[in-house]
Parts: structure tokens; sequence; C-alpha cells
């Protein structure tokens, strides 16, 4: 870093090989999931950085030119580029990911592997080669937002702590030194800058640890008093490479709107392959079962796909959600081996967005929404007042059609709910759960005698309408209270609340877990088995606190559904990664 020059804080290095290696100096330390740092006093005493770094760069062009030359001589690499560089920003259509020897950052995924998505018969070499280049540099522009979202948060932090006024020390740099084998391509050179939207700066000097050592031996023999002065001396920058504004209109669409969408579309799919790779034996079926993929004996996916993003990839939808097919819900398996679906709990996401926040959920391959509808009434608290029928409908008919394996769970936290079912049934609800405690009637809050009587006519009512019936219970309820109810029939799903209803953020309450083991053995002893009669399934739906930290438990413990709020929607590494980390 000090032969390139970079000794300040917010510079940036790029030094590349079969790897590239990204280098953020910071003011003060920063660490921060998706980096790695952060690293204090160096390069020089003063100063720290934080880095980031993609395995496969310089190895995946070899790699792609060697396969296109075949057992002949090899292609040479001015060729390609000549021909790559007549070939239009974007490939025709062609997009790769460049992860072909997993991803280091900001996604750190040891399983994640490469794809071209868009091939067809009309795309040759030169479009394949163009796309490798491209890839690796749009994966370069996801280190650097990373590194310097980063900064920007420890810089924050940083003046909050210490209550000063004024903005945030953090800042984005506009210049990146390049040092390294991708600065013998003219071509990708240009591309960094076009792709990444910052100069690239390539010094007459480009052996940065030689000229670094020579630098500190200058200081230390007495030639230049400080290091600033010596590599003001000795580093000079012979080259700018400026982005072109209209090729980086033209990128930053790409990167926005096909790039980002690749990895997590493709994600399910490898980490499946990744676990088949090599044969699929019976252990390895069951480790699958466990996580949520429904592999059977063979190794081989149960269920349907569902589409993911806007790709048209087959995921493996099981393991996310979705409306399953009457096989799967009709199987013997229990709820270990069941795949564990994640429900997005729409009072977390940003209100002034939900066209924006649904799609999100959608491109994660999670299309089981949650709902929540509190009147204010019920929940004594006029902060307790959210969605109504009409967001349902406004839902429903902007999605429905597109993503038939949409699912709109419609959670009623209401006073006098018998209101509500013909609205939410006209406005496409999936399924209403409704609060058992709601089915006492005033002031009793489930706890008398015409609760069971009011919540199976209640049931009956919803089901007549042509939804899915389901039931919530708040943390001090016995789990027994319900199970008449679940002997009716009429319900396919139990809400086991592990906070208190009405906002979200709260901590998880363990007193969750033992409620959902007793309805596993309810409903697996008594519902699935009782006289041998008429199967019935009720599924198992965990909702408050779950997080990375909760989500094993209640997996664990039985549950088939868990709904995530904060966990999801305010993750600092995007919903993606959220997701990822409760599956």
């Amino acid at each position: 870093m000090i032969g390139l020059g970079t000794i300040r804080p917010h510079q940036i290095c790029l030094i590349t090989g079969s790897s590239h290696l990204h280098c953020l100096l910071t003011p003060s330390a920063t660490s921060a999931p998706g980096t790695w740092g952060a690293y204090r006093g160096a390069p020089l005493p003063h100063l720290n950085f934080a880095e980031g770094g993609q395995s496969s760069t310089g190895s995946l062009v070899r790699w792609v030119r060697d396969m296109i030359s075949g057992d002949g001589e090899k292609i040479s690499y001015r060729v390609l580029d000549e021909e790559a560089s007549r070939v239009a920003p974007g490939c025709d259509g062609l997009v790769a990911l460049e992860t072909w020897q997993g991803s280091r950052t900001p996604h750190t995924d040891p399983l994640a592997r490469g794809a071209f998505v868009g091939l067809t018969l009309s795309h040759t070499r030169a479009h394949i080669f163009r796309a490798i280049l491209e890839s690796v540099c749009y994966g370069t522009r996801s280190c650097f937002d990373a590194l310097e979202a980063a900064a920007a948060t420890a810089a924050a932090e940083q003046q909050q702590s210490s209550r000063t006024d004024g903005a945030a020390s953090s800042k984005k740099s506009n210049e990146v030194v390049i040092a390294g084998g991708a600065t013998r391509s003219d071509l990708w050179l240009q591309l960094h800058a076009d792709i990444t939207g910052r100069t690239f700066l390539l010094n007459e000097n480009t052996d940065g640890p030689l000229l670094g050592c020579a630098i500190l031996a200058s200081v230390g023999a007495g030639i230049y008093d400080s290091v600033d002065d010596a590599v003001e001396n000795m580093v000079r920058r012979e080259r700018r490479i400026e982005p072109r504004a209209e090729a980086r209109k033209v990128y930053d669409r790409l990167y926005e709107e096909v790039y980002l969408k690749v990895r997590p579309g493709v994600k399910s799919v490898v980490h499946a392959v990744a676990e088949l790779r090599g044969g699929a034996s019976s252990s390895v079926g069951e480790e699958r079962a466990v996580r949520g993929g429904g592999l059977n004996k063979l190794g081989l996916q149960h269920g349907n796909g569902i589409r993911c993003g806007k790709w048209g990839t087959k995921c493996l939808g099981t393991i996310r959600g979705g409306n399953m097919d009457e096989s799967l819900q009709q199987s013997d398996a229990t709820p270990r081996n069941a795949p564990i679906i994640i429900s997005p709990s729409l009072l977390a996401s940003d209100w002034s967005d939900m066209k924006g926040e649904v799609q999100k959920c959608l491109d994660a391959g999670v299309p089981w929404l949650h709902i929540d509808v509190f009147d204010g009434v019920f929940l004594d608290s006029p902060n307790a007042l959210t969605f109504g029928p009409q967001m349902v409908d406004n839902l429903s008919k902007r999605f429905a059609n597109l993503h038939p394996e949409l699912t709109l769970d419609v959670h009623l936290c209401v006073d006098r709910p018998e209101r509500y079912a013909i609205p939410m049934a006209e406005a496409g609800a999936t399924r209403i759960i409704f609060q058992w405690e709601a089915m006492g009637g005033e002031n009793n809050h489930g706890d008398d005698g015409n609760t069971l009587s009011s919540a199976i006519s209640f049931a009956r009512t919803i089901t007549s309408l042509g939804m899915k019936c389901g039931v919530s219970i708040n943390p001090e309820t016995p789990v027994k209270s319900i199970f008449p109810l679940l002997d009716s029939g009429l319900v396919d799903l139990v809400d086991v609340l592990a906070v208190e209803p009405g906002f979200g953020g709260q901590e998880f309450n363990k007193v969750a877990i033992p409620k959902i083991v007793m309805l596993r053995q309810y409903r697996d002893e008594k519902l699935r088995t009782s006289n041998g009669a008429e199967y019935v399934d009720v599924k198992i739906l965990v909702d408050g606190g779950i997080h990375r930290g909760t989500s094993s438990l209640v997996r664990s413990a039985g549950a088939d559904i868990l709904v995530a709020g904060t966990a999801l929607f305010r993750h600092p590494l995007g919903f993606e990664e959220a997701v990822n980390e409760l599956l």
C-alpha cells in the first residue's frame, strides 16, 4: 500500500492477480460484516484499513481463455481483448457471476459458484470473455460499496458516541490506485472504471511491494524525513482511466437490476448441487432434509420449484415457502424433516415503499408474507394501528397474477374480528389468522366459556369464504386451550407468539419453546393418527423475536414457519443475507 502511495484516509487501492484485493484506509478502525478488518496501525501507525477480496479474478480470466483455446495453442489475451472490445456493454444480454471458487466479500460463502445467465446461440467467445471481465468488475464494485458503507457506519457511530455536531467523517473515494496483472489489459482497466464509476490511477512503477520497501528504506537511511515525503517524491502517477459517461449509465442499470439479483437467484441451487456432488447417500439426504431441502432417499428434490426474482431460475421453492402441492402437504415427514418456511413480516418493512419491499421478498424467494392487522382498539394503543383490507387488495392485484406462489397471511389482532372476514376474502387474503384471545368477548381475552364456540363459528365463516384459517395465541395463553379448536379440523395453522403483539423489535420469549414441542406432539400423535381416520395437518408458525440466534431453537422444537420482520428488513448486509441466515 505504501508503494502504491495510498497512505491517507479514504484512499482505495486495488491489487490484482489471480484474485482481487481491495483496501480502504479509514480515519478510525472499521469492522463490519462483509469486510475484513479493521487492521489497526496499518500500513502506518496512525492509520487503519479495512479489506475486501474476490477469490476468482485473474485465475478466472485465464481459465476462460484456456477453455476457449482448447487443446491447441493458447489464444493471446490481446486477441481476446480486441474481440471483446467490439461487443457492447452488457454483452447482448449475457451476464456472468464471477464466484467460481466461492465468495469472500461482501457475501462470504464458500459454496458459491459461478454462473452464466442469458446464454443464447448468438453469443460468441468474445461475448463470453467480455462477460467474465465485466463480472469481476461488478464484484469489485460490490466490494467497494461494502467497504465504504462499513466506514460510513463506523464514522456515524463514532460521531454519535462522542455527541459531536456536523457530518460524520466518511466520504466516498472517487479514485482507486490499481496494480497487478489487470493493468496489462487496457480493456479491463476501462471496464473497472466504467462499472465502478471511479477513476483508476496507474503508477509509473506498478511493483508496489518493491517500491514500498524502497520508500521505507529511504526514510530509514535519512534520505527523506517521513514516509509522506518519500511517497510524494518517489510515487509517480502515469495514467488516469476515467469512467465513460454513457457506458457508466448502462452499467449502473446492469449492476442494480441484473448482477445484484443473480447471486441470490442461484444460491439455493448451487448449495443443493454442492451437497449432491459426488453421489447422494441416505445420510446426505437426511442432512439436507434437516436443513429444509426436502431430499428423498435418492437425494432428489421433493415439491415444485418457484421462480426466483426476475430470472425464471428454478429455486428450491419449498425451502423458503410458497404454496406447497398436495403431495407435499400430505407427506408423513415429521417437522424435523420438513422444509422450513421463512415468512417476512411487513410490519417491519418500509411502509413508504411497500411495493418495493414486497418485490424484495419475491426476489429473495420468500413469497409467504405475514400481514399484521392492528386496529388500535383490541390492543389499546394509538401505535398499534397498521394495515387494512385496502392494502391486502392492492398487494393481491399487483403481485398475485405474476407470482402465483404468493401467500398473504393476514393476522387479525382487532376488536370484533368477524367484521373483517368478507372484506379480507374480497381483498384476496390467502389465510386469516385470528387472535384466540379476541374470541372471548370484551375484556375476557379468551378465558370465558364462549371462546371455543366463537372461535369455531368464526373459523367456519373464514373457510366458507374460500380462505384458509389459522389461530394465534399470546405468550401467556396455555397451548392446551386451543386443542379442542384443532380437533375441529377447521384450522391448518397455529401462530405461537413469542412476543406481545403490537410492535416489532421485541426480544424472544422462551415460553414459546415448550408450546411448540407440545403442539408438535399433539399434532403428530393425535391429529395425524386419531383412529387412523382422516389426516389432519396443522402447521406451527412462530412469530416474534426471530433472528439468527433464535431460529435454530424454534426449528429444533418443531416449528414449520418462521415469521421475521426486523431481522430481515433491517439486516446490515441486506435482505438476501438475512434470509440465508435463517435457513
